[in-house]
């Protein structure tokens, strides 16, 4: 075996990935303390003693033409290529972004590093043929979803279920009975409602006007209502402020769980948070919003791309439809209204979807009290043990 310590590339593209692979380092340092890190890292891997040699999460936070951005992510890729053929890292560790993570995946594979990717692409959804492209530049998967890991074994794919590591945070989960009472909430009117319109601004331009509305309907129904959004940062509260185009809206930054842990309904923007809306038995309406020219694209290829029956998290990990999810959503606030009072106004549903959004994420922990940075952590020593001896 060498006797230097190793050095450990790791990429990511967005602040979920950032945060993922933060905890996946710690993990690391404690079986490898004199190990080097070092890739495409955000504030938390660079706070976990990561070497940043690109911030990409910054870019991914920011509005900019595409045109702009594919110019940035073309010369991105080439300077994280050229890092991975001048190191030559004893082990790739992409995080979720497979449309970067590919490009560099191929560079590691081609001065002989192991690659072991953690947040397994979402080959399952759509464009199943890129599998072949999962074997070709992985030797193991970390998944984070349930019937993942015997999706990519079929497949030939190395695969491991380590956990989801959004539950790695969050708190342990209540019971039925625990959560803030229902029948209550509807025999009253005091409702409390929470609304995540995303993180991305991207996301909170095409969800806060509609979710603003939608509170300021609710409230005139039920005037002791209290409806609150939920973002990720001061700078995310302007921008809801500023898309939603008033200054009377609720808004609360870094508090999600508290908001999550009190709320008895959500409308939510697609994405992992529904998993965390769930976690909190919550029911909730699921939405995303497209432009024309992606609604164009749908309707021309959505089915011969998308392979699930449900496009929302929640659903496609139930299989069924559990929630509604108004995906993909053309901007109908009468449809989201709708679909809001509908659920509001039927306490069997209430009740019932309760139970089933908290058996649903019960099993989505890593098991044995362990957290899936630690079991992710297990795969890559084992890989550089491999690679060495």
């Amino acid at each position: 075996m060498r006797g230097d310590p190793p050095t450990i590339f790791l990429s990511a593209a967005e602040a979920s990935g950032d945060h993922h692979a933060a905890g996946l380092i710690h993990a690391l340092r404690r079986r490898f303390p004199d190990a080097k890190f070092l890739g495409a890292a955000g504030p938390e891997m660079s706070a976990a003693g990561c070497e940043s040699i690109l911030d990409l999460t910054q870019k991914a936070s920011m509005v900019a033409g595409p045109l702009a951005n594919l110019r940035y992510y073309h010369r991105a890729v080439k300077q994280l290529q050229r890092a991975i053929r001048e190191i030559h890292p004893d082990v790739f560790v992409p995080v979720d972004s497979p449309a970067l993570n590919w490009h560099l995946a191929k560079a590691a594979k081609a001065v002989g590093t192991p690659v072991m990717y953690y947040v397994a692409p979402q080959v399952w959804a759509w464009a199943r043929w890129r599998i072949k492209k999962v074997r070709r530049l992985t030797d193991h998967v970390a998944c984070i979803l349930p019937f993942e890991e015997a999706y990519f074994r079929q497949r030939g794919v190395a695969a491991t279920y380590v956990g989801h590591p959004l539950f790695d945070s969050l708190p342990a989960q209540r019971q039925a009975g625990d959560c803030p009472d229902l029948i209550d909430a509807w025999r009253t009117g005091q409702w409390r409602v929470a609304l995540l319109p995303g993180s991305r601004p991207g996301e909170i331009k095409r969800h806060a006007p509609a979710l603003a509305n939608t509170a300021e309907a609710i409230r005139r129904r039920w005037p002791e209502a209290k409806c609150t959004f939920t973002a990720v940062n001061a700078r995310a509260v302007e921008q809801i402020r500023t898309h939603a185009g008033r200054d009377d809206l609720d808004i609360v930054a870094g508090q999600t769980e508290t908001v999550l842990s009190e709320a008895h309904f959500a409308v939510a923007a697609s994405g992992t948070v529904t998993l965390s809306v769930a976690h909190f038995g919550v029911p909730m309406v699921i939405l995303h919003r497209v432009g024309m020219f992606e609604r164009i694209l749908f309707r021309l290829l959505g089915r011969r791309l998308i392979h699930t029956k449900h496009l929302s998290l929640v659903n496609i990990l139930a299989g069924r439809r559990i929630v509604p999810e108004l995906m993909p959503w053309y901007g109908s606030e009468k449809q989201l209204l709708d679909a809001v009072m509908l659920c509001m106004d039927d306490i069997g549903w209430l009740t019932t979807t309760r139970r089933k959004l908290l058996d649903l994420t019960r099993p989505l922990p890593a098991a044995n009290h362990r957290s899936a940075a630690e079991n992710t952590a297990d795969i890559v020593a084992e890989m550089m043990g491999k690679k060495k001896t």
